[in-house]
């Protein structure tokens, strides 16, 4: 007898604040003027080796985070050839990129429309059927189809995130992940807060991961990259850990501080303010800033004329909801 459960992925939140006292023009980024026309394409694939992928990646600088799952994340260092990959036995088990220098999957690489991926043959998931042993999972996920595709094939998935605010609309992202490691996390209730003594470790390096991923996005739209601010991230951190802590979602926190509030109150100077926050279930950094990037006043914030940002991350750990505040700004100097 099969037990049938369900499961349902909680809607992520965003809200966003923006204060202007002074007008600042855009820049274009001066370091996005010069990438090597000859730049080979990545060619990676689903459990290639991880001699395989060094040898592709080799020109790229990496570095490591503490991730969820049972292996680190190796990270690209490079805004403008951006990844997150995971290995188990020396094999690709989790691979994320908003490059377009990845060879794509399938004939689909970042940038292809929308409608010309729906014409393809994958078989697009509208929920996660997870069977384990005599007991069947059902999980929804209220993002699917709507900020992005998944697809299932053979054992993996591909996640397809797109910019739904460009028109056409396109793929922006592309992430695949082995299917039994990512049904084992849809279904396991503390991934993220199951070690006790690692979840600040864990929660520093989905700032980071934030951070760099953000200035992958800017490198995208052509824009400078921003410049991070620890005193600014403390900052984003506290009001993280008070929606986490006080259970509310919103600029404005329990002590009726706002965003410019807090900067005052820290003496930071400013001649422009921007703040985003995101919150969903089991919410991964290059999630959240998908999810941000589609609504269009969060985006206006990510691509607009800011010059430092910082990120602060949380967790309720009753709901396992991960929080995201991003923190931008034009300082006086």
């Amino acid at each position: 007898m099969f037990a049938n459960r369900y499961y349902s992925f909680r809607s992520c939140a965003l809200l966003l604040i923006i204060t202007f006292v002074v007008n600042i023009g855009m820049h274009l980024a001066d370091n996005c003027a010069a990438i090597a026309a000859n730049k080979q394409n990545r060619k990676i694939y689903m459990f290639c080796s991880k001699s395989h992928f060094d040898k592709v990646y080799s020109d790229v600088d990496i570095q490591t985070f503490k991730s969820p799952f049972d292996f680190p994340f190796v990270v690209s260092k490079e805004p403008s050839d951006f990844f997150i990959a995971g290995f188990k036995n020396d094999r690709l088990v989790l691979y994320y990129t908003n490059s377009k220098f990845f060879s794509g999957f399938n004939n689909i690489k970042i940038g292809l429309s929308s409608d010309i991926v729906k014409k393809s043959k994958l078989y697009f998931i509208d929920r996660f059927v997870i069977i384990r042993g005599n007991s069947t999972y059902v999980y929804n996920d209220s993002n699917l189809k709507v900020e992005y595709d998944v697809a299932l094939v053979k054992n993996f998935y591909v996640f397809l995130f797109y910019d739904r605010l460009a028109k056409p609309n396109s793929v922006c992202g592309i992430f695949m992940v082995e299917k039994s490691l990512w049904d084992e996390f849809l279904i396991n209730e503390h991934p993220i807060t199951a070690n006790k003594d690692a979840i600040q470790s864990l929660l520093v390096s989905f700032e980071k991961i934030n951070l760099i991923h953000l200035n992958s996005i800017r490198f995208y739209f052509k824009k400078q990259y921003f410049i991070f601010s620890d005193i600014i991230s403390k900052l984003a951190r506290m009001h993280s850990h008070n929606m986490a802590k006080y259970n509310f979602f919103a600029h404005t926190d329990i002590f009726e501080k706002t965003p410019s509030d807090r900067f005052k109150d820290a003496g930071i100077l400013y001649t422009k303010l921007g703040e985003n926050i995101a919150m969903g279930t089991k919410l991964l950094p290059f999630f959240a800033n998908h999810l941000l990037l589609n609504s269009k006043g969060h985006r206006q914030n990510i691509e607009g004329s800011f010059e430092v940002v910082g990120t602060g991350c949380a967790v309720d750990p009753n709901h396992e909801n991960v929080y995201y505040t991003q923190d931008f700004a034009v300082l006086i100097r």
